[in-house]
């Protein structure tokens, strides 16, 4: 039977429906609910999310058109969609990314970085700019609404940990302490991200952290150590950061290094002393992975365009797609890693009651026919056999 299970079937298959089953207990969020569930709720946006759905009533429509569908979602109008998307409790929704995290971390395989590197989080955040006569709530600018996605990303795992959704005027440093808190695990973050007295904590609790240093910078410097001649790493310095009134207690490394890209010097500053300056310059690079993942979600996940406008509707859709990706995630496992994560997805996305078994054969590259040569035309055979 399982090599007739679909590929949507399968995606369903990889949610923890006991989380779900005790999220929807604890919230009470289906009391009174006949038709759409929360499994038919996630179910409807995670179709959304897939075939890029821009509005509800093309959800509807879409929905209406595929009998298949039907069957995991139930025949829902857009008004209802909206309703629910806005009311329900968005805990369920958030309880069930977290537990579907988890077993992405189970399955997850080989590390792609040095042992000794530990633990890698990435922080950073991204906006999603809207119109302000529809989300006046969404304080950004004078004539422009935003959301921020403050975001967690697990570099090793190349999944989102956490979010914290807020409207897009709040300075991303206001959220470190949301995220910045286990020991023995290295944050990378950009210098929107520089407080002193944060880094102070972080060297008394064992945090580590990896960031880009503003050019203005007041140092002192305690030492400096050999670098390698001709690797983009120019200097390493320990130093103290900071003037009298915000001057750090603790010593910290600062490593000059040179894009090789563009050729622009910049600084990383860091509390890890127990690896190369090149091993910390390597490491920050992989602070651009939370970049592409940003850029890879809002292109291939309905998120730019949002099905309501209320904060509950947004946050809901935010979490169905962190859902979604996590799932994508596990599918990817399960057909193989060899293959491109893109490749399936778009497959995916083209044939949602394809089986997995079709799903891995698409996967593979077709081999081109071989190219069979014209025999070359011998004329004096030809001229022999006619005077004959």
């Amino acid at each position: 039977m399982a090599d007739y299970t679909t590929v949507f079937e399968t995606l369903k298959g990889f949610l923890p429906m006991n989380i779900l089953e005790k999220a929807i207990n604890e919230t009470g969020t289906e009391h009174g609910t006949k038709k759409f569930t929360v499994l038919r709720q996630l179910n409807t946006m995670m179709y959304a999310h897939l075939t890029g759905k821009t509005s509800l009533r093309d959800i509807e429509a879409g929905i209406v058109a595929d009998k298949k569908l039907q069957e995991h979602t139930g025949t829902i109008s857009f008004s209802q969609i909206s309703r629910v998307n806005s009311d329900r409790d968005t805990d369920v929704f958030k309880m069930i990314f977290e537990a579907t995290l988890a077993k992405l971390k189970k399955h997850h395989g080989i590390r792609i970085v040095p042992g000794s590197w530990d633990i890698l989080k990435a922080l950073d955040s991204t906006i999603v700019r809207l119109c302000i006569v529809l989300f006046p709530w969404a304080d950004y600018r004078d004539k422009t609404a935003a959301v921020k996605v403050h975001t967690l990303y697990d570099v090793l795992l190349g999944c989102p940990e956490n979010i914290v959704v807020t409207e897009g005027i709040i300075h991303d440093k206001e959220k470190m302490k949301t995220f910045v808190t286990e020991p023995g695990v290295t944050y990378l973050y950009d210098r929107a991200y520089i407080d002193y007295k944060e880094y102070d904590r972080y060297c008394k609790e064992g945090i580590f952290f990896i960031s880009r240093l503003k050019k203005n910078a007041i140092i002192q410097v305690l030492n400096e150590n050999a670098v390698v001649k001709g690797s983009t790493v120019l200097s390493d310095r320990e130093v103290i950061l900071g003037c009298i009134s915000t001057k750090m207690q603790h010593p910290v490394r600062i490593i000059q290094v040179i894009d090789s890209s563009n050729g622009e010097l910049f600084h990383i500053v860091t509390n890890r002393f127990d690896l190369t300056a090149e091993e910390i310059a390597e490491i920050y690079r992989l602070r651009w992975t939370i970049e592409i993942f940003f850029k890879w979600i809002k292109q291939h996940l309905t998120i730019k365009k949002f099905f309501g406008t209320s904060f509950n509707a947004v946050l809901n859709q935010i979490y169905s797609a962190l859902i979604l990706f996590c799932l994508l995630k596990l599918m990817h496992i399960l057909v193989g890693t060899k293959h491109d994560f893109l490749k399936m997805v778009r497959l995916i996305t083209n044939g949602l009651w394809n089986t997995v078994p079709q799903l891995k054969e698409d996967l593979v590259p077709k081999k081109p026919p071989p190219v069979q040569r014209q025999k070359r035309f011998n004329w004096k055979q030809e001229y022999e056999t006619v005077l004959r």
